[in-house]
């Protein structure tokens, strides 16, 4: 569930977030801020789960026809990732402007959503949990499937991929420890037919 105060957010970023899973990854990113901000009681999470929310909307903005090369380990367009940075940036600063959000939040917030995906380090802890969220997004069964479909690849084929291209980039101890947890999930589910058959198996 959404907090209250993120559901007029969430509002304005679902019509932005209707191209490449866009809506299924932010709201499931989002959940994993909200795990994140748990343990790092520092953080804002008004900054966290505003920019999460609104992290994505740009990628509206891509040429459908090259959306799928903007990004990944098959990215052709690298432009293309960073164009979707600045105007998810330039989307809150107008949009949360209109619902009257004080201009230093707002700022904080673009600034986390430009760079989000093209800068690895983190300038504060709000940074580094919507980083992290973001790319933990990944590891799960959830972003597995999606990515078997973009790629037409097997399940642990996309752990090779995401395991090589994402892990090293988790910034916090606590994204690499769910990150893990989500890959042997994915793995100890892929070995179920090995060892059971689903044809016969039957609950008496």
């Amino acid at each position: 569930m959404l907090r209250e105060e993120d559901e007029k957010i969430w509002k304005i970023a679902r019509p932005h977030l209707d191209v490449r899973n866009n809506d299924e990854h932010t709201v499931v990113s989002y959940h994993l801020a909200k795990n994140l901000l748990e343990k790092y009681p520092e953080a804002n999470p008004d900054v966290v789960l505003t920019a999460i929310l609104l992290h994505d909307t740009g990628w509206k903005s891509v040429p459908q026809d090259k959306l799928m090369e903007s990004f990944g380990y098959k990215k052709k367009y690298p432009e293309l990732l960073i164009q979707h940075e600045k105007e998810g940036a330039k989307l809150a600063q107008r949009e949360l402007a209109k619902l009257g959000y004080d201009q230093a939040v707002i700022d904080q917030i673009a600034d986390i959503i430009d760079g989000h995906d093209s800068t690895l380090e983190a300038k504060n802890i709000n940074d580094a949990i919507v980083k992290d969220a973001d790319k933990l997004w990944r590891f799960t069964p959830h972003a597995n499937k999606i990515v078997c479909k973009w790629y037409d690849v097997e399940p642990m084929k996309v752990i090779d991929i995401i395991m090589g291209n994402s892990i090293m980039h988790l910034l916090l101890p606590e994204s690499k420890v769910m990150a893990h947890g989500f890959m042997d999930f994915i793995r100890a589910h892929e070995a179920l037919p090995k060892y059971i058959n689903y044809e016969t198996n039957t609950i008496e």
